[in-house]
């Protein structure tokens, strides 16, 4: 469990440099991706956001009328959004999720699954399945590459954990744990290039 500690402490420690770089930006694809899983979801419909951070994306869910629990490790973190949002905030690890089985329409999952190790992040979409309605929505965003590791951001000695795929081999990943994959999208930005999968519980 130490690397979920010492992400959780490195989101509190950098919750106002995170928010200052990324709290207002929510990029267009991000927004076509939010918009497709608000009109599979409806108006009647669950979400939660996992790894809600600063509340950004949650709050355009909320603004387009869908009922959404954001969930993170940080405190920092949801203590941010909580200025931002009016839906429930609940610190909790993705891979032990506390909601019921089929309890959700639809999962947001973007830039958080990439913080748990290659290893472990199985149990995380397992978690994810679980909590999804049959045919509920799961929209997910990693970053493309092969590595895994610790690496500095930018506050000194502030480390996080990043773990990167190719596109195939999370579409294998998903596709073992009961997600039909329904098309991947690309986007990139200064250094990265990211990956998101749009995908249906089976």
């Amino acid at each position: 469990m130490g690397i979920y500690r010492q992400v959780q402490t490195t989101y509190n420690q950098i919750v106002l440099d995170y928010a200052r770089r990324n709290h207002f930006n929510m990029s267009d694809n991000l927004v076509a991706l939010a918009r497709e899983l608000a009109e599979h979801i409806g108006p009647s419909g669950r979400l939660v956001d996992i790894g809600c951070g600063t509340g950004r994306d949650m709050a355009w869910f909320e603004l387009h009328k869908i009922t959404t629990i954001g969930i993170d490790l940080s405190m920092g973190m949801l203590a941010y959004a909580r200025e931002n949002v009016h839906g429930e905030l609940v610190s909790m690890n993705m891979r032990n999720l506390g909601f019921r089985e089929a309890f959700f329409d639809g999962v947001w999952c973007c830039a958080s699954l990439l913080h748990l190790p290659k290893a472990e992040a199985v149990y995380a979409l397992q978690e994810i399945r679980r909590i999804l309605k049959l045919g509920g929505m799961l929209i997910l965003s990693i970053q493309e590459g092969k590595d895994e590791g610790w690496e500095d951001g930018s506050i000194p000695g502030a480390k996080r954990f990043f773990a990167r795929y190719q596109e195939n081999e999370m579409k294998n990943i998903l596709s073992a744990n009961k997600f039909a994959v329904l098309k991947t999208d690309s986007s990139q930005t200064v250094e990265r290039n990211w990956l998101s999968f749009t995908c249906i519980a089976e």
